[in-house]
């Protein structure tokens, strides 16, 4: 219509209908039937007033070409896009729509349409903040109206649209994903012919878009590029880093289509999904975190070519209904592309914000009911599941409700996983483990529980079986979309791929309910991969099929693989054989009369106390050893260390099979001495005559298998003459006749030995069952410990803690100390107390100085305290030390990458010797050794409490001081070489002196309180042969009665 008739048409509100009025008024009711059912009832009003006009143009020429209502209908549709006023955007854009489908183009041309937007919703005048968002958001929605209606659309009206909505997309960036979709409904609406155009025209920007670096561009341009794949020139192509360079494109009806066959966007998806491609594509689709809490556009799309079937639907709802539907998608991704997704976009989500983590989240919805057995372990990685379980513990985290949702789609899709073959077995495994405490725990469900039901040993070999092949195969399930650049890189995606397969191993074996035959399967597995490279000939007829399986695994295992087989190794022997001896320590009677009675309270009981039971912490064992210690029980053996140790020689026995890393010809001596003694330890555990020898040889067969495995395992960090040194300790200890006299005694080699082993630092391997096999030898021969063995353990606990210089001191430092500084420290103060009261609090304000240095120094003998952790010992103190001791202090002092590191080692070694002294003290509580000890345990306390001293030590030692003071010492009867001797005379009243200074003096409490019970012990282990106090004792007690009337600064207590 011309300016003129649309002049004469014009008319106001005034001049419609009131019914005309009540369909504007209901199209922004937020009622969806009301709004569709004004819509339809103005377009037919609109329509009616068009076609009287239209009859009456048939008599009269002059009349306007189209009606006034229309015209007035048409601009306040326009107008009522922009209006925020509950649904008034989807009402008029929904009238608006359907007036321009109903309306022939003759009457209503779409240019008239545009111009009325261009000017009641002009989006570059001075309209700003809320006027400025609403008019764009109103363009946006005629812009779809116009798209979505039925009409064709030629190629100007479409040109002008899409510059339309990339102007306000470029505009406002949250606008942008809904200007997006109408542009992709836009693109796919328009001739071919017509969509070049509208790419080949620079003012429109969809080129720009398109060809944007990733770096540079948006998860919408992502979303165009992939639906226009198809329908791209080849030239336009080469220049769009957002899609895979010279990858066929999928169907043209592909994302549109839910049922296109599932095989035509295969090429396209590998090379969509390799993980370089993925690798750029992260600033892209990191940014479509944007749309947090609803799902973006984008990623409907991603997941159609993923998943062949599945419904690119754009609605969030939609998209949520879907995820939860198992048969969403038809078909299953292609090999390694969900591996690639997970691995590389999911987890570097959920390495970022809570916007990108909650996407991460809604992923692993949408992926759960389309997951196959083998892609479990692969989505269920450990980011996500640290990241799932401490958002799912914590109410007060951001993420907690939805971990709460990811809970509870986990329990349906279980209750669903018992009828897929394989799903079961992998869902449990991976599920039992969650958050360190396990998913029945967290969810307070006996979702795991239920699964492990049904589980036999046949199903799990079967699945074993299957993990296993993918190990040895691990370079066929890497996608088929990776072009690498070198072989490293493909052998890095081939080792990824194989430790999965090692803790979904690993994992079948940690099931309590797993037979013992499962759980030793597995760590034959394990072994021949940690510690063999085999051969051809190595594979026949008697051989183990291990061989067979280790003979096709192509390539051969990593060396970071072989160390991670190591540790495995190890951890599950420790972690099998602590069940099985907590199994075994039930009484089976009790087990018996049990049975039923747990029965039924498993039916009554709550969902977590199933839970619970089913999920008893390994610690039991421990404590069941400990008990069988205490009582002097044999120790239990452990069925799994020597089923894989004899696996391991004689495998290593076997022709073609040969060690993954040569051991030098010391350690493989050292390691056929070990093997020799194990056999002679097993004969004489068979003919043992009493429960006291039959626990030292079970102790000793430990150590001597575990050291086997640790040489194999790091043969590096292991000193070879510790299995010689270990031969003499079994001929020490199980043979009648005597050593020489020059030769060290054998308790004191196997302190040394022990010594040097709790030393071990500096490899991935764990060190808990070593350090458990050397407690347990320790344990059994507690009680034969010689007073130079003893002062080894105490002199290590005292220099490595402590650090301090002591250049005077020799083997007899724990008797002749610095008496004599004490004794001047006393007598100071005993001269003090015969002044006036002035010079007594003149010498109190003196006193001020610190305290930890002066104690130092009366304790040591030395000036000199200030020496750190983390200095190197000088060649005196070495000196005095045994060869293995000083090297491991020397490995812990210099063998850290920095102070630190070289500070908590020396830390943890102090720990692990002052273990082996717990165990001593329970052992022989009334060791006339114990008092000697107090000097030097009391100035590693001493330091330990200083300002930067180490906290955890100084409880540590507190408690073991306050253990060891509880009995009172003898004199040794049977002692192994007949020297120890409580002390006496001189001796005595310098230990007296000395721990009496720190009760009275010393500033931190943990040293006054440790320091006053050893001064309680000394004085009771001081008596006569006829039980009365000695005169030391006396004198020493006056002495402190003395400092606690007569001094302010006296901290001695009641």
């Amino acid at each position: 219509m011309d300016a003129v008739n649309a002049t004469e048409a014009s008319m106001n509100a005034r001049d419609v209908g009131e019914q005309v009025l009540k369909y504007f008024w209901d199209l922004a009711s937020l009622d969806e039937n009301a709004r569709s059912t004004a819509a339809e009832g103005l377009v037919a009003e609109l329509k009616a007033s068009q076609a009287n006009l239209a009859s009456g143009n048939a008599t009269n020429n002059k009349q306007p070409s189209q009606s006034p209502s229309l015209v007035y209908g048409v601009k306040r549709l326009v107008r009522g896009l922009g209006s925020g006023r509950q649904g008034a955007r989807q009402g008029y854009a929904l009238a608006l729509g359907k007036l321009l489908s109903d309306v022939p183009d003759h009457t209503l041309p779409v240019d008239q349409v545009l111009k009325v937007m261009s000017s009641e919703l002009d989006v570059s005048g001075q309209a700003k903040g809320t006027e400025a968002h609403d008019q764009m958001l109103g363009k946006i929605f005629g812009f779809a109206a116009i798209v979505r209606c039925k009409r064709a659309m030629d190629q100007e009206t479409a040109t002008k649209c899409a510059e339309g909505l990339i102007q306000i997309a470029n505009k406002k960036s949250f606008l942008r994903e809904l200007a997006a979709n109408v542009l992709l409904d836009l693109t796919d609406k328009v001739e071919p012919e017509i969509l070049a155009h509208i790419l080949n025209t620079d003012s429109c920007g969809l080129k720009a878009w398109l060809s944007a670096a990733p770096a540079d561009s948006h998860p919408e341009a992502l979303l165009l590029a992939l639906h226009l794949w198809p329908s791209l020139p080849q030239s336009l192509l080469h220049d769009i880093k957002l899609l895979p360079a010279g990858a066929e494109p999928p169907p043209t009806d592909y994302f549109t289509n839910a049922d296109a066959h599932k095989d035509l966007a295969g090429p396209a998806a590998a090379a969509f999904f390799a993980e370089k491609h993925l690798q750029k594509l992260l600033p892209v689709l990191r940014a479509s975190s944007s749309s947090h809490p609803r799902l973006h556009s984008v990623w409907p799309t991603i997941l159609a070519l993923l998943l062949p079937g599945f419904t690119a639907v754009k609605d969030a709802d939609a998209v949520k209904e879907a995820a939860g539907q198992q048969a969403k998608a038809k078909g299953m991704a292609g090999p390694g592309q969900l591996e690639a997704l997970w691995r590389v976009v999911a987890h570097d989500l959920l390495a970022s914000s809570h916007e990108r983590k909650s996407l991460a989240f809604q992923l692993f919805t949408i992926l759960l009911p389309n997951l196959q057995a083998d892609q479990v372990p692969v989505v269920f990685s450990r980011t996500f599941l640290r990241c799932f379980s401490n958002n799912l513990i914590s109410s007060k985290t951001y993420l907690h409700s939805s971990a709460q949702r990811i809970a509870q789609r986990l329990i349906v899709f279980a209750s669903k996983a018992r009828t897929v073959p394989g799903m079961q077995i992998a869902l449990a495994v991976t599920l039992q483990g969650v958050g360190g405490l396990g998913f029945d725990r967290l969810t307070k469900t006996n979702t795991v529980t239920k699964l492990l039901q049904n589980l036999d040993a046949s199903s799990l070999e079967v699945y074993i079986q299957q993990l296993q092949d993918q190990f040895a195969k691990g370079h066929k399930h890497v996608a088929k979309g990776h072009n690498h650049d070198n072989t490293a890189e493909g052998d890095q995606d081939v080792d990824k791929a194989r430790q999965r397969v090692v803790e979904q191993l690993c994992s079948i074996a940690a099931i309590k309910s797993a037979p013992a035959s499962i759980k030793t399967q597995v760590l034959k597995f394990l072994a021949v991969h940690a510690f063999f490279a085999v051969s051809s000939s190595a594979v026949g007829k008697g051989k183990p099929k291990e061989l067979k399986l280790a003979l096709q695994t192509q390539p051969p295992p990593s060396p970071q693989l072989r160390r991670m087989c190591s540790a495995r190794l190890l951890a599950l022997i420790d972690s099998a054989t602590k069940a099985a001896a907590a199994q075994a320590s039930v009484p089976a009677d009790s087990k018996l009369k049990s049975k039923s009675r747990k029965r039924k309270a498993a039916e009554l009981a709550e969902p977590a106390e199933v839970a619970d039971q089913a999920e008893a912490p390994a610690a039991a064992a421990e404590a069941a050893a400990e008990a069988a210690a205490a009582t002097g029980q044999a120790r239990p053996e452990s069925p799994f260390l020597a089923e894989v140790v004899s696996f391991v020689s004689k495998v290593q026995r076997s022709a073609g099979v040969a060690l993954a890393v040569e051991l030098s010809e010391d350690l493989d001596e050292a390691l056929s001495k070990l093997r020799e003694r194990e056999a002679l330890a097993a004969t004489k555990l068979a003919t043992a005559t009493s429960g006291v020898q039959g626990q030292q040889l079970r102790a000793m067969l430990g150590l001597m298998r575990w050291l086997q495995l640790y040489i194999l395992a790091d043969p590096a960090a292991t000193q070879p003459d510790v299995a010689v040194d270990l031969e003499g300790v079994f001929k020490g200890a199980f043979s009648k006749g005597k050593s020489a006299a020059d030769e060290p005694h054998w308790m004191d080699v196997l302190v040394d030995i022990l010594l040097s082993l709790l030393g071990r630092a500096g490899d991935a391997l764990p060190f808990a069952p070593l350090r458990e096999a050397c407690e347990a030898l320790f344990r059994a021969f507690a009680d034969q410990v010689t007073p130079q063995g003893f002062r080894d353990m105490v002199r290590v606990v005292q220099q490595a803690a402590a650090g301090q210089d002591d250049e005077e001191e020799d083997d007899d430092m724990f008797e002749e100390g610095a008496e004599a500084d004490v004794a001047a420290a006393e007598d100071a103060s005993a001269d003090s107390s015969d002044a006036s009261d002035d010079d007594e609090e003149e010498g109190d304000e003196d006193a001020e100085m610190d305290d930890g240095a002066a104690v130092a120094a009366a304790l040591d003998g030395s000036d000199d305290s200030g020496t750190s952790d983390e200095e190197d010992f000088n060649d005196d103190q070495m000196f005095q030390m045994d060869d293995k001791i000083a090297a491991a202090l020397k490995v812990m002092a210099r063998g850290g990458a920095n102070a630190r590191e070289s500070q908590e080692a020396i830390s943890s070694f102090k720990f692990r010797v002052i273990g082996l002294l717990e165990i001593y003290v329970k052992k022989v509580p009334n060791s006339p050794v114990l008092p000697t000890a107090l000097p030097a345990l009391l100035a590693a306390l001493t330091a330990a409490c200083q300002q930067g001293g180490d906290a955890a030590l100084a409880n540590r030692l507190k408690a073991m001081i306050t253990a060891m003071t509880k009995a009172k010492a003898e004199a040794a009867n049977a002692s192994p070489t007949g020297a120890a001797t409580v002390p006496e005379g001189e001796a005595m009243t310098a230990l007296l002196r000395r721990t009496l200074y720190l009760a009275s003096r010393h500033k931190d409490k943990k040293v006054t309180a440790a320091a006053a019970t050893a001064f309680a012990y000394l004085l009771r282990s001081s008596t006569t042969a006829e039980g009365s106090l000695s005169p030391e004792a006396i004198a020493a007690l006056k002495s402190a009665l003395d400092d606690f009337f007569d001094k302010k600064k006296s901290k001695l207590r009641r």
